[in-house]
């Protein structure tokens, strides 16, 4: 699944192409995403013009005049592909926005978990899909002081805590698996059991993890592409991720693997101790 870094790739790409373009046409699939699109939906997009594109989370937005939110979430597998010309697409091709000059967006789905909405008169504080969202990993809120405070208020395990996004908006299973090794912290701890220097720790490695796989457009195993078709990089630098029975490029024991919540975490038994530190 598409998380912060890769979102933000595509972002980043799109706004050097599509700001300022109006929508001349909208086609659609016919079959419902993570949810049926509603029969207003091309509608609501034709005739505006991309005013600006930002991003919360995991969640791309484009900020559409006359005032409306295009709120788009990629899911498992959703690709977001920019055309300089027309094309005919796929059977998995579920939107494809045409602008005026003739150039496309085209949002290609096979396991159509993504979703897509328009909101017209919008306030971020009252779009569903952003409002219950956590603080940001590269936003100004977040930090070693507000992260300590958070932690010590919850018992969940620190892999669980990462990975809910009503807490922290963006980080996804790659990124706390990296995360947490790198500030050489237990997976199954539990929050309260952080000291505040872990915490610190983590907030920094956090932020170093989310920023340099921007810096690589992000990680790409199997379905992730930017907005111009290219793969990411940064699966070339992953730490533990995938990489159970590898040597830790700290210390050389082999990387271990454990389930939890239904997901593979990676980690390092001798890096990442169960007692803190």
């Amino acid at each position: 699944m598409p998380e912060m870094p890769e979102v933000e790739t595509i972002a980043r790409r799109l706004r050097m192409k599509i700001v300022g373009k109006r929508i001349a046409h909208v086609t659609l699939s016919g079959l419902a995403l993570r949810r049926p699109l509603g029969d207003d939906f091309a509608d609501k997009l034709l005739g505006r013009r991309v005013r600006k594109i930002l991003r919360r989370g995991k969640y791309l937005l484009v900020e559409l005049e006359p005032k409306a939110l295009w709120v788009i979430h990629l899911g498992m597998s959703g690709r977001l592909l920019y055309h300089t010309g027309l094309e005919t697409g796929t059977r998995h091709s579920h939107v494809i926005v045409r602008f005026a000059d003739d150039t496309e967006l085209e949002y290609r789905d096979p396991r159509r978990f993504g979703l897509m909405a328009v909101y017209e008169g919008f306030r971020l504080c009252r779009i569903p899909e952003i409002r219950s969202l956590g603080r940001d990993p590269l936003g100004s809120g977040f930090n070693a002081g507000w992260l300590e405070s958070r932690l010590k208020e919850s018992r969940q395990e620190i892999k669980s805590f990462l990975l809910d996004q009503r807490k922290i908006a963006g980080l996804g299973n790659i990124y706390a698996c990296e995360s947490l090794f790198l500030a050489r912290i237990h997976p199954q701890r539990r929050c309260f059991t952080i000291t505040n220097g872990e915490a610190a720790r983590l907030a920094d490695a956090i932020r170093t993890i989310m920023r340099n796989s921007i810096r690589r457009r992000g990680t790409s195993f199997s379905d992730f592409v930017d907005s111009d078709g290219n793969p990411g990089e940064n699966q070339n630098h992953l730490m533990v991720f995938q990489k159970a029975g590898q040597e830790c490029p700290l210390c050389g024991l082999p990387i271990g693997r454990i389930v939890q919540g239904n997901r593979s975490t990676f980690y390092c038994g001798n890096c990442q101790r169960k007692t803190g530190g």
